[in-house]
C-alpha cells in the first residue's frame, strides 16, 4: 500500500495521498483542493474493504488529513482513495439493530459498515440490490 495516489471527489481528482509504513501504522497524508462548501470525509478502499481515515480539514490554501492507522486493518491490493460529503452515507441498505431480535444478515457483517441513523444502530449493507427483506418481502 505503500506509494502515492491520487484522491477523487466524484469522478475528478482532487488530490493527492502519500502513504508511508511506520512500523506496524500505516501513515496517511492527505492534501487536497475543495471548495469548502460541505464537510468531507477520506475514504480508502482495498481488497474489497473500505475505510474511513477521517474528515479533511483546511489546511493552508487547501484541505488535508494526516492520519496513522495500524497495517492489520488493511488488506493486500491496490488502494483507491474518494471523498465523500460527511453527511451521505455509504451507499447501500440500512438495516436496524434490535436487541433480542434476530439478525438475518450475520454472513454480511464482515463488508458493512455500523452507523447511527434515524437515531437508531443499524448497519449499511453493500450491493443492496441482490438482498431481499428479512421478511422475505
Amino acid at each position: 500500500m505503500v506509494g502515492n495516489y491520487e484522491v477523487f471527489f466524484g469522478n475528478q481528482q482532487a488530490g493527492k495521498v502519500q502513504v508511508t509504513r511506520q512500523g506496524l501504522y500505516y501513515r496517511f497524508v492527505c492534501r487536497c483542493k475543495l471548495t469548502g462548501d460541505v464537510v468531507c470525509r477520506l475514504y480508502v478502499s482495498c481488497g474489497g474493504q473500505q475505510e474511513n481515515l477521517g474528515v479533511v480539514v483546511p489546511v493552508g490554501e487547501g484541505f488535508g488529513l494526516d492520519t496513522r492507522l495500524p497495517v492489520k486493518r488493511f488488506r493486500q491490493g491496490e488502494p483507491s482513495f474518494s471523498l465523500v460529503p460527511k453527511n451521505e452515507m455509504a451507499s447501500g441498505q440500512f438495516v436496524p439493530i434490535v436487541p433480542e431480535e434476530p439478525f438475518a444478515y450475520i454472513e454480511r457483517l464482515k463488508t458493512s459498515f455500523l452507523v447511527k441513523k434515524y437515531g437508531q444502530m443499524g448497519i449499511i449493507l453493500e450491493d443492496y440490490s441482490t438482498i431481499s427483506s428479512p421478511t422475505g418481502q
